[in-house]
This record gives C-alpha cells, structure tokens and sequence, in this order.
C-alpha cells in the first residue's frame, strides 16, 4: 500500500458528534476516522458528480484518526507533532493537555432557543447548547492578537491506498482542498483545508499502530491510536465505548453497524494469542475481518 500524510488547518469551528447530556450536545476532542472519511468522500462525490457511489466509498476506507496539533500561522506547521490520545492518572488526555484543559482553551458552547413571537419568551424544551471546537484559542491575549500569534490548530492523520490507485484521486488530494466535517456546514461552520500531503511516510507507521498492509501492530503498554475492537481476551487499561455507525444517505440516518471498542489511549497489558495480523484499519478503528 501507499501511505499518505494530510496535515489540515482548521479554518471554522467544528463540532464533532460525541455524546448528548439532557440539552447539550457535547463534541469530541480529535476527529474519528469515519467523519474523516465521511467528508472526503462526500467532497470526491461532489467533485466527480456522484458517480461510481458504492466504489467511491471504499476508497478512502483505510484513514486513521485525526489528532490536533497546535501552532502559530507563521509557523511551519509541517514540524509540529500531533497531540496524540493517553490516559495520564485515569483523565484522557491528548499529548500533555487533559481533555477538560484542552476544552477549557480550544471549546466554546453555542446556545440556542426557539421564541414565541407573541409573547417573546422561551418555547419549552427549545433550549440547545452545542460545543464547538474553535480554530484559534479562545484563551490568548490581545496583545498576543495584534502581533499574529494565537494559537491555530491543525490536525493530521495518515491514509492509504493501493499501489494501483487511480490518477484522479491523487489528483483530488491537492492543496488547499477544502473538505467540511460536522452536520453544521450549512450554518459556517466545519471548513478544513488541506496544507500538506506527504507521499510515502512508512517509517511513522508503527506511530500510529499501523503496518505497512493496514494491518494492527500495537506494542504492550503503548497508547492506542486507534479504535480496536472488544475481545474478552485481551486484558488493558482505559476504557471501552460503544460506537455506532450511521447511515445519512436515508431520510432518517439508521445505524449500520455497532459494537463495543478499546478507546483510543488505552494500553494493552496481554494479548492473551490475539493475532493482530487479522485486524486490518477501517475508518479509525482497527477491525477482525474475516
């Protein structure tokens, strides 16, 4: 396989399906694979007048997770290293930052309500707050503004592609690409666009668990950077979540498949005879094929 490197800037808040307490609607902190993959392909389907729809789908299958990286726009963003999953005393962290710090300098809430005209107030149950990942920090001061240097983010991940991969696709990851993640493009929300492309990175592969064919190779005691699927056998430290994917091309989105996943930042402790050889990755999430 070919292996790519796509390092993206962030250039609109973006809010990232995670999980929904009572009236908000929280956003996760780095962009799965499959949301990844979902706006790359739907950017290629656009750009190719929605030909080939079930073959187009398949093609950028073999993409990993996403993960921020934070650097100044003057900087070369190509030297910056990706703040990547762990769990440091029990708190899920990305790099050095806890989740909750990370979100207390890079997530904002928007809020919203329907009204009722005539009486100006509130419809019950009308109440939204969503999160939102902000491009820039929300945290830096304005005399840091006026000299341009906020802290930008950007975030990077590999894809692969046989070695028999057609010209036009190539041609479709070029710079500048802009591709929108989130259901929320509609409202300004969700632009990325792609800065860097780096053609045969084999040697950072084992960073990211992944050999050279996309299949699993994770050390004991190693943060994960993708999601594996449960198996009993297997004993680690994190935590399992369930993860459901959806099908949008229906009036009402249904889930296509579901099950339960080590968490990204966990650590194997004992593979217990798993044969990684069989787990090939798919969409950020390392699962056994057949």
């Amino acid at each position: 396989m070919e292996w790519y490197k796509l390092v993206f800037k962030q250039n609109q808040p973006i809010h990232i399906g995670s999980t929904r307490w009572g009236v908000i609607n929280e956003t996760e902190v780095f962009i799965p694979g499959w949301t990844m993959w979902g706006a790359l392909t739907n950017q290629f389907l656009i750009e190719n007048e929605f030909k080939d729809i079930e073959k187009s789908k398949k093609i950028f299958e073999r993409i990993t997770n996403f993960y921020p990286m934070i650097g100044q726009e003057k900087e070369d963003h190509c030297q910056l290293q990706p703040l990547f999953p762990q769990y440091k005393g029990g708190i899920f962290s990305l790099g050095d930052y806890p989740e909750e710090e990370f979100k207390f300098k890079f997530v904002d809430t928007l809020v919203s309500t329907a009204v009722e005209p005539l009486l100006r107030s509130a419809k019950d149950e009308s109440l939204h707050e969503f999160e939102y990942i902000l491009p820039k920090s929300k945290l830096d001061s304005k005399e840091k503004s006026r000299k341009n240097n906020i802290d930008q983010l950007y975030w990077m991940g590999l894809i692969g592609f046989e070695n028999d991969i057609h010209e036009k696709i190539k041609s479709f990851l070029k710079t500048h690409l802009k591709v929108y993640i989130g259901g929320d493009s509609k409202y300004g929300f969700g632009e990325m666009e792609l800065l860097n492309l780096s053609i045969d990175v084999r040697e950072e592969l084992c960073e990211w668990n992944i050999t050279e064919n996309g299949t699993a190779s994770i050390k004991p005691d190693f943060p994960l950077r993708q999601f594996f699927k449960f198996s009993n056998e297997i004993k680690f430290e994190g935590e399992l979540k369930l993860l459901s994917e959806f099908d949008f091309t229906q009036n009402i989105p249904r889930v296509q498949e579901a099950g339960y996943f080590i968490n990204v930042g966990s650590k194997f402790s004992d593979f217990n005879g798993i044969d990684l050889s069989k787990y090939r990755l798919i969409k950020g999430k390392f699962i056994e094929l057949d």
